[in-house]
């Protein structure tokens, strides 16, 4: 009796073995984790510089090590920079060659883009003009900008993230982070001498 039970449970083990066996097993996608993003508490960031706008809480303000008015809002938990660049118009710096400098730098990153939106923005209660570049696809920076009072100032900003350009799996991130920079453009504002 005990052979024979014996003989059943290792027949019963082969036929689970067999029958789970599948023909084409289904490779199992990979999973990312959630990404929590912050909460909309803003400050106005208050530079010694030209320029003020409201930044994020959540980011924080590298300055750049040679120009204090050059530097990143930086986004660490979402490993995010927007990166700023500030250049005064005048005799080295004409306002047709900031436009056009920045208008290249944003149409290098086509080669890879599927596609490019351009938006403008203008406020004339602030004096202040742009354009704003954003890219679709898996690109380096997925948006660009600038912002301009046409006579003065000119300001690049930039968005980067410090991981490979996943499109699908930084879609929420972009949209957060082009919220981001539509909330920095829409507060920014040129000091007044």
């Amino acid at each position: 009796m005990k052979v024979m039970r014996h003989k059943s449970f290792v027949f019963f083990v082969m036929a689970l073995l067999v029958a789970s066996c599948a023909d084409d097993p289904l490779p199992l996608p990979y999973g990312y984790m959630r990404i929590g993003l912050p909460q909309g508490e803003y400050n106005t960031l208050d530079l010694e510089c030209n320029y003020s706008f409201e930044m994020n809480a959540a980011a924080q303000w590298e300055a750049h090590k040679e120009n204090d008015c050059w530097g990143d809002v930086y986004y660490p938990d979402l490993k995010a920079r927007i990166q700023l660049t500030y250049k005064p118009i005048g005799a080295e710096n004409s306002r047709d060659v900031l436009f056009k400098e920045a208008e290249e730098l944003a149409m290098r990153h086509t080669v890879v883009a599927d596609g490019i939106k351009e938006q403008q923005f203008e406020n004339e209660y602030k004096d202040v003009y742009g354009l704003v570049f954003q890219m679709i696809g898996n690109t380096a920076s997925n948006t660009q900008f600038f912002l301009t009072d046409s006579t003065d100032h000119f300001i690049r900003g930039a968005l980067y993230f410090y991981a490979p350009p996943n499109a699908d799996s930084l879609k929420p991130v972009n949209a957060f982070m082009f919220d981001e920079i539509v909330r920095l453009i829409e507060t920014f504002e040129w000091k007044k001498k």
